[in-house]
């Protein structure tokens, strides 16, 4: 063999070395890296009194919506999720009443986003931990932002939590937060099992004081009504 063959060769296995170390590096970048949660302002929040979907409906693995449902809310007004908008559900009782909440980000009559999650009990609904308090919405670490009232009402049992930044501090990462369906808005945040030091330092932006900021009046909220 020449020396120029030898050479050809050893620069083909020398390149097919860097590509495969190239495509390893992104692979172990894609798994280490995860995507950021794209923020949502939630404009609507409901009880679905019922959930009547057409024979296609679905959310596929796009996020996007095929075929159609209509969300039956308080006083008779119905929600149409048109195809193709982008939403979620953790709730999967369509069949029987009073089973859902409905979450949207919506544009005049149109709803740009949705999300539907388990009813719970007094016509609430349990979500993820808060992670800040941003100009009268409560941030969520999956990028939901939903309105606050003056106070947020803390279940932490016998545990004394001075202010809401101290519980963000203390509960934050394990916390379950309670939204109320009809009044549009967090109601209280519960405690879970694992405690943090008390010298975590503040998370800096939300106050030490309670949240202090006033929210729209959830009437004042807009709404996506369609004929019954």
């Amino acid at each position: 063999m020449s020396w120029r063959l030898l050479a050809a060769l050893a620069a083909l296995a020398g390149l097919a070395f860097l590509v495969k170390s190239t495509f390893a590096d992104d692979d172990e970048l894609q798994a280490v890296i995860a995507p950021e949660p794209i923020p949502r302002k939630i404009d609507l929040i409901a009880p679905v009194s019922a959930a009547l979907p057409s024979d296609d409906f679905s959310i596929g693995e796009d996020g996007l919506t095929t075929g159609f449902v209509d969300l039956v809310l308080p006083d008779d007004r119905t929600m149409r999720i048109a195809p193709g908008t982008p939403g979620e559900s953790t709730c999967l009782n369509y069949v029987d009443p009073n089973q859902c909440g409905v979450l949207a980000d919506v544009l005049g009559d149109a709803v740009v986003w949705f999300a539907l999650v388990p009813q719970a009990p007094r016509q609430t609904a349990e979500l993820p931990p808060i992670v800040d308090l941003d100009e009268g919405y409560a941030v969520f670490e999956n990028g939901w932002h939903i309105a606050y009232p003056a106070v947020i009402e803390r279940e932490c049992g016998d545990v004394d939590i001075p202010s809401f930044g101290d519980f963000l501090r203390r509960f934050g990462p394990d916390s379950v937060t309670v939204v109320d369906l009809n009044k549009q808005e967090v109601t209280a945040v519960r405690c879970g099992d694992e405690v943090a030091p008390d010298t975590v330092p503040p998370n800096s932006g939300t106050p030490d004081t309670g949240p202090a900021t006033s929210v729209p009046d959830p009437a004042a909220l807009p709404t996506t009504v369609l004929p019954p």
